[in-house]
C-alpha cells in the first residue's frame, strides 16, 4: 500500500482501477474492473484514512448510501471502511446527465418529461424511505440511461433524525436548485427535495434555471421571493411542478404522491425507448465506447492503460463548469483540463511505438475523443462517485506567483479580546467610534471594549423591525460619522413602508426615523452604504402599481440631512448587488445578466449586459468580476472598461470580493492558482497593473470551494479563507502577520464580519455570537 501515498493506487480490494475519474477533498473516484464488473470507485486519501473521526463519517457516508435502493438510484455494490485505505465501489452508470443532454440537445419533450418526472420520484422515495434527504438534487445529478433515470450524489445526505454527514448548520447545495428554506439555513426536511424536483423537472422542460444564474446571493433571493414562470411546462404537468415549487414544505406533493399522479394521467413509469433519439444516440455512442476498454491483468501498470480510459472519458462541451468528483461533503473543485508532464492518466501516452490503442504520428488521439466531445455530445457518467467528472492534470506545487506557497506554520495565532453571546441573531457587525454594534430584528446593541453592553435600542420603541432575513448575514446598517443607522421596515401602518432610523453611537439615543412615503413599495432588502450624505438601500417594490403585491425592486437614496427622498428608482428585474465609489456621484447596481450606473438624479447613466459575480468600487471606478472571472474597471460615467485581468477570485456568496486602500488606488484581490491554492495581489485602481501577487498558505483540505472575502482596515488586509481562518496580512507585500482559527470548522457562509476602528469583529448568527481581535492580533 506504500504507492498509495505517492501516486495513483492500481489495485483497491478486488477491483483493478483502470483510471483515474476525478477528485474531490475526500479522496479520488476511480474506473474499476473486477470479474467483468465495471463499478465507480471512491479512495479516500491517505491523509484522512489516518484520521479515525473522518473514517466515522466515511463509514456514516457508506452506510447511508447502501440504505438507498431501488430501479432509479444507482446503489453500492462493495465497500471497506476499515483498509488502510478506505473505499467504496458504487454502480457504474453509462449515460448522460439531464444537464448535458438540455445544453446539448435542447429541452426534453413532453413524453420524456413524464417519465423523467416519475422515475425521479421512484428515486426519491427510496431516499426518503430510507430517512435520508438527498440535499442536492440537480441536472447534474440526475443520469439518463436508457433504460431510465437515475438519481445520483448521496455524499451530502443527511439523515432525518438530523445525524449529519457533514459540518452542523452547514448550507450545502447547488444555488439554483435549492429549497427556500435550504436558501436561508433552515432545517429541512424530505419536502426540500421535492422542491428540487419541481426545479430540475422545469429546468428539462425550458433549458434554463427557473431562478436565473449569477451570483449565488440573487439566485437564492429569488427561490425564496419570487414566484417562478412555469411557462415552458407542458400543460399536463404544470400544476404538480407548481405545487412541487411551494415556498411552504407543508403544501409540497410527497415522491409517492408524483408518482401516483403520473399513473393516474396515463404517462408509465420510465422505460425502454422513453428518450428523444438525439439523447439516446449520446448514450448508445458512450456505451460502445466503453465495451471496447480492455479488461487489464492485475499486474499491468495502471499508466499503460490510463491512455485508452484517457481517450474514452472525457467531458464533453457543458454550460458551466462541471465538477470534479464529490469528497462527501458537496460539490468539488473543477481539475483542470490541462495535462501536466507525465500525467497518464491525464490522457497523454508514454513515449512508446505506435499500437492499436497508442496514438502515433498516423494515430492520433482523435477518433474516440471526437465520438465524445463531438459526435456524441455526451459524457461518461458515474453513478454515486460524486457528478460528472473530468480526467485531469495535477496541478504544481506552489503558487501562480512562482514563490513557494507558505504552510502559515510559523504564523503567529491571535488573541481573542472578547467574546459575547447574544439572544438574538445579530446578521451584520459595525465597529466605529469605540462601539461595537449589533443589529438583530428587534433591538440594536452596542457593545464597549470589552465586549459588555453600552447601550440598546428596541425597534418597537421607534415602530421599526430591522431587516433582519432568517440567521444569513446580511448588510442592513452603514455608519457616517458619528451615526449608526439601520435599514428596516415601518410598523406604524399596514403598508410596511422602508424606514431608516438614525442611532447616535456615543450613548444610543435614537435621533430620528425616515420613511419611504412611495406606494407600491415595501421593506429594505439591502443597505448599500452612504455617499456625501445620501444612504442608498435596495428594497422590494418598483414603486409602479401591479396589483395587490408590490413587485420588482427599487433603489431608494435618503439625504440624511433634511431626512426625505432624493430619488427613487424603479426596476421590474432584479437588483442585488450595487457598488458606491469612494468619491463621485454615480452608483452602480446589478442583478444577474445587468449592470446598470445611476446619476446623481437617480437616472441610468448606462447599463450593460453582464453576468457579474463580483461588483465593487475602488476610487473613482467600478469593478467587476464575471462569470468568467475577468476582472475589469470601468469608467463611472460611460461603463467602458479601462482595463482588465484574468483569473481573479469572484466574491463568495458574502461578498466582499475585493478591497481596497482608504484612497481607492490600490485594489486587493484573490487569484486560483494551479495547485487549486489561492493567491494575494495588489493592482493599481488606475491602471490594473500587478502591485504585487504572493501565494497564501493553503485552507484546510476539506474546506469546499468559497469564494473570496476580503476587508482592508488599520494597516491590515484581512483575508477570510474556506475554513473560516482568518488571515490579517501586510498590504505592502502580502505576507501574513496573524492568523485567528477561534471560527474554524464553521460555514463561513454563515459569518459576518468588519475591520476598522482598531479592530476586527466576527459574528456567527447562526449561533448568536459576536467576537472582537485587535488590529494587531495581541
Amino acid at each position: 500500500m506504500k504507492q498509495l501515498e505517492a501516486a495513483d493506487p492500481r489495485q483497491i480490494g478486488p477491483y483493478t482501477l483502470l483510471g483515474r475519474l476525478g477528485a474531490g477533498g475526500m479522496g479520488a473516484v476511480y474506473l474499476g474492473r473486477a470479474r467483468g464488473r465495471t463499478v465507480a470507485v471512491k479512495v479516500v486519501r491517505p491523509d484522512l484514512a489516518r484520521d479515525d473521526a473522518f473514517r466515522d463519517r466515511f463509514q456514516r457516508e457508506v452506510e447511508a448510501a447502501r440504505l438507498v435502493s431501488g430501479a432509479f438510484t444507482a446503489p453500492v455494490v462493495d465497500a471497506d471502511t476499515r483498509d488502510r485505505i478506505p473505499w467504496m465501489a458504487t454502480a457504474f452508470v453509462v449515460g448522460v446527465s439531464l444537464d448535458q443532454a438540455v445544453s446539448t440537445r435542447g429541452p426534453l419533450p413532453e413524453d420524456a418529461l413524464w417519465a423523467l418526472t416519475a422515475g425521479v420520484a421512484e428515486a426519491l422515495a427510496s431516499v426518503h424511505d430510507a430517512r435520508l434527504i438527498h440535499r442536492d438534487l440537480k441536472p447534474a445529478n440526475v443520469l439518463l440511461a436508457l433504460d431510465g433515470p437515475r438519481v445520483i450524489d448521496f455524499g451530502i445526505a443527511r439523515a432525518v433524525d438530523g445525524t449529519a454527514l457533514t459540518s452542523t448548520g452547514a448550507i450545502i447545495g447547488s444555488a439554483p436548485y435549492m429549497s427556500p428554506e435550504q436558501a436561508v439555513g433552515e432545517a429541512l426536511t424530505s419536502a426540500s427535495d421535492m422542491f428540487s424536483l419541481g426545479s430540475a423537472i422545469a429546468f428539462a422542460a425550458g433549458g434554463d434555471s427557473l431562478f436565473g444564474a449569477g451570483a449565488a446571493a440573487g439566485v437564492l433571493f429569488r427561490i425564496v421571493h419570487t414566484e417562478p414562470d412555469l411557462g415552458a411546462v407542458p400543460a399536463g404537468l404544470r400544476d404538480l411542478i407548481a405545487s412541487c415549487l411551494a415556498k411552504n414544505p407543508d403544501d409540497r406533493p410527497t415522491p409517492r404522491q408524483v408518482s401516483e399522479f403520473v399513473e393516474r394521467e396515463g404517462h408509465p413509469i420510465p422505460s425502454g425507448g422513453w428518450l428523444p433519439e438525439a439523447v439516446a444516440a449520446d448514450i448508445i455512442a458512450v456505451r460502445a465506447v466503453m465495451t471496447t476498454l480492455p479488461e487489464p491483468p492485475p499486474t499491468r501498470p495502471f499508466t499503460q492503460v490510463a491512455p485508452v480510459l484517457g481517450s474514452a472519458v472525457a467531458v464533453s462541451g457543458a454550460a458551466e463548469p462541471l465538477p470534479a468528483a464529490s469528497d462527501g461533503a458537496g460539490p468539488g473543485r473543477p481539475e483542470s483540463g490541462r495535462p501536466e508532464p507525465g500525467d497518464a492518466v491525464a490522457g497523454r501516452p508514454e513515449p512508446d511505438r505506435p499500437g492499436p490503442d497508442r496514438p502515433g504520428p498516423d494515430r492520433p488521439w482523435t477518433s474516440r475523443r471526437k465520438l465524445i466531445l463531438g459526435l456524441a455530445g455526451g459524457t461518461l457518467a458515474v453513478a454515486g462517485g460524486g457528478t460528472w467528472l473530468a480526467l485531469g492534470g495535477t496541478g504544481q506545487a506552489g503558487g501562480g506567483s512562482g514563490r513557494p506557497r507558505p504552510s502559515g506554520d510559523d504564523v503567529p495565532e491571535a488573541t481573542l479580546a472578547w467574546k459575547d453571546k447574544q439572544s438574538a441573531t445579530c446578521p451584520q457587525v459595525l465597529s466605529s467610534h469605540g462601539v461595537v454594534a449589533c443589529p438583530s430584528l428587534e433591538r440594536v446593541l452596542g457593545l464597549d471594549d470589552e465586549g459588555n453592553t453600552k447601550w440598546t435600542v428596541n425597534g418597537a420603541d421607534h415602530g421599526i423591525a430591522f431587516s433582519v432575513q432568517g440567521s444569513l448575514p446580511n448588510v442592513i446598517a452603514a455608519v457616517d460619522g458619528d451615526h449608526l443607522y439601520v435599514a428596516g421596515m415601518s410598523m406604524k401602518s399596514t403598508a410596511m413602508q422602508s424606514a431608516v432610523l438614525a442611532i447616535d453611537l456615543a450613548n444610543g439615543k435614537a435621533a430620528w426615523t425616515a420613511t419611504l412615503d412611495r406606494p407600491h413599495t415595501r421593506g429594505v432588502l439591502r443597505f448599500c452604504g452612504i455617499l456625501d450624505g445620501t444612504a442608498y438601500l435596495i428594497g422590494w417594490g418598483d414603486g409602479k402599481d401591479h396589483g395587490p403585491t408590490p413587485a420588482g425592486y427599487h433603489v431608494w437614496a435618503l439625504d440624511l440631512a433634511s431626512r426625505t427622498t432624493s430619488w427613487l428608482y424603479g426596476e421590474d428585474t432584479d437588483l442585488i448587488v450595487s457598488a458606491l465609489p469612494q468619491r463621485g456621484d454615480h452608483t452602480l447596481f446589478a442583478g444577474t445578466t445587468r449592470l446598470r450606473a445611476l446619476d446623481a438624479d437617480g437616472k441610468v447613466a448606462w447599463a450593460k449586459k453582464a453576468e457579474p459575480h463580483t461588483v465593487d468600487a475602488a476610487g473613482r471606478n467600478f469593478v467587476l468580476v464575471d462569470g468568467g472571472s475577468r476582472m475589469s474597471a470601468l469608467d463611472p460615467a460611460t461603463g467602458k472598461s479601462l482595463w482588465s485581468v484574468p483569473d481573479a477570485v469572484p466574491a463568495s456568496l458574502r461578498g466582499d470580493g475585493i478591497a481596497a486602500d482608504k484612497d481607492g488606488k490600490i485594489l486587493y484581490a484573490l487569484w486560483q492558482d494551479k495547485d487549486h491554492g489561492y493567491s494575494l495581489g495588489a493592482l493599481d485602481s488606475g491602471t490594473g497593473r500587478t502591485r504585487w501577487k504572493a501565494p497564501l498558505p493553503a485552507d484546510s483540505k476539506d474546506s469546499r470551494p468559497f469564494g473570496a472575502r476580503l476587508l482592508c482596515a488599520d494597516g491590515n488586509l484581512y483575508r477570510m479563507g474556506a475554513d473560516s481562518v482568518v488571515w490579517a496580512c501586510d498590504p505592502s507585500n502580502g505576507k501574513p502577520r496573524w492568523k485567528y482559527t477561534g471560527m474554524k470548522g464553521t460555514d463561513p457562509t454563515k459569518l459576518a464580519w468588519t475591520a476598522g476602528d482598531g479592530r476586527l469583529c466576527l459574528s456567527d448568527p447562526t449561533a448568536t455570537t459576536v467576537a472582537a481581535l485587535h488590529a494587531n492580533g495581541a
